[in-house]
């Protein structure tokens, strides 16, 4: 088996343990003292925000879609392609901005998802207010019909005009449907059902065929970011209980799930202090990454906790502090080639993983240090201290 470290026996349980002990408690203070101070940077699916989805003929550029959108001024505007790579669909947010006196309603949302299109439309060539069957919805095609078919030339009497759009509109919404929301040519209207020659000479002449298809507009509002925050600490805090009594149940000692405890309490405070002093997004794919913290934290301590287990079996005339001592030594080489790969994985992905990713990679990256540091620098020395003021009826197992 690979080994780093071949018969160690660094001396981490004497009086070595109580420095790392102050420093881990200096960094928590620090950490807690920027959350409190600077706070978080919290990105849309906390703070609210709007999010459009649209479909494109060719794969868009996300670097030029994320220019004109920059252009238009909409503030921090998050570009993420979803989907098969075939499907051309991209998801477009932007945050929410707090405006005094506004009410929680979709108004703003509505607002910025018409810029988008807006400013979209312009990079493609579609004039203001142009009429895109691609982008358009069936109430604002049928108007635009309706204005148009009650002209005299149109040949229809003016109370049959209203009723003749809304079929006319709601053939060719069903047809963009069928074709996955994109119409990329006129020639796929002829001979719908519902669409007469003069309707078809109208869309010709005055209608265009965009680059993209509008496949849905969700905006979220600041209630749904207070209750998705909510339902982020439930979900921190139960995992943590959780893990709580998976240890207690696996050592039958409650010191062992203490210190386990305090271990992922410790990383995920400076993983979360750090996201806070850097100013990086706290999205749900950081949620995500803090709960993947906590998993790899505990898979790491209880690790260490068996080795020591195992040890107080094979040598129990040998001191508490000794056995600890032996145990970390012997799970160090497996603690440094997991960490180190893992660190390495996480690495790639903050340094190749674009903008949307990098507060992801970067939680990772703070979370699997200072989680193996935590394993053998918290989790282990809190037991030895466990043991001497309170006792083996406490400890050993």
């Amino acid at each position: 088996m690979l080994q780093v470290f071949h018969h160690t026996n660094f001396r981490m349980m004497w009086g070595v343990k109580y420095v790392f002990l102050v420093v881990s408690v200096a960094s928590m203070l620090a950490a807690v003292g920027a959350m409190v101070i600077l706070g978080f940077n919290y990105g849309i699916d906390f703070a609210g925000g709007t999010s459009v989805q649209l479909k494109f003929r060719e794969a868009p550029s996300v670097g030029e879609l994320r220019s004109v959108l920059e252009g238009a001024q909409l503030g921090d505007v998050s570009i993420q392609r979803i989907g098969q790579p075939e499907d051309h669909e991209v998801l477009i947010r932007v945050e929410r901005h707090e405006q005094k006196g506004s009410s929680e309603s979709a108004t703003e949302g509505g607002d910025i998802s018409s810029r988008i299109l807006e400013a979209l439309h312009g990079k493609a060539g579609v004039p203001s207010g142009g009429v895109d069957l691609n982008t358009i919805a069936a109430r604002t095609l049928r108007d635009w019909l309706a204005a148009r078919l009650s002209d005299p030339g149109a040949g229809d009497p003016a109370d049959d005009v209203p009723a003749q759009a809304a079929t006319i509109a709601a053939a060719i919404i069903q047809e963009r449907d069928l074709h996955g929301g994109l119409i990329t040519s006129f020639d796929q209207l002829t001979g719908i059902d519902g669409v007469p020659q003069e309707a078809l000479d109208l869309l010709t002449s005055g209608a265009s065929l965009g680059e993209f298809a509008l496949r849905g507009i969700e905006f979220v509002g600041p209630t749904a970011g207070r209750e998705l925050m909510s339902k982020t600490r439930a979900a921190i805090f139960l995992a943590v209980i959780g893990i709580l009594v998976y240890v207690w149940l696996r050592f039958h000692k409650i010191a062992w799930g203490v210190s386990a405890i305090a271990a992922l309490v410790h990383d995920v405070t400076l993983a979360a202090g750090a996201m806070s002093l850097t100013g990086r997004e706290i999205s749900l794919p950081v949620v995500a990454a803090l709960l993947t913290i906590l998993g790899f934290s505990i898979n790491d301590t209880i690790v260490v906790f068996d080795r020591i287990r195992e040890n107080l079996r094979l040598y129990r005339e040998h001191e508490f502090e000794e056995i600890v001592n032996a145990s970390l030594n012997q799970t160090l080489s497996r603690t440094v080639l997991t960490s180190f790969t893992a660190f390495l994985a996480v690495t790639a992905l903050f340094m190749y993983g674009g903008d949307k990713l990098n507060p992801l990679a970067f939680c990772l990256m703070v979370g699997v240090v200072v989680g193996s540091y935590s394993s053998i620098f918290i989790a282990a020395p809190l037991l030895v201290i466990a043991h001497r003021y309170m006792g083996a009826k406490y400890v050993k197992v």
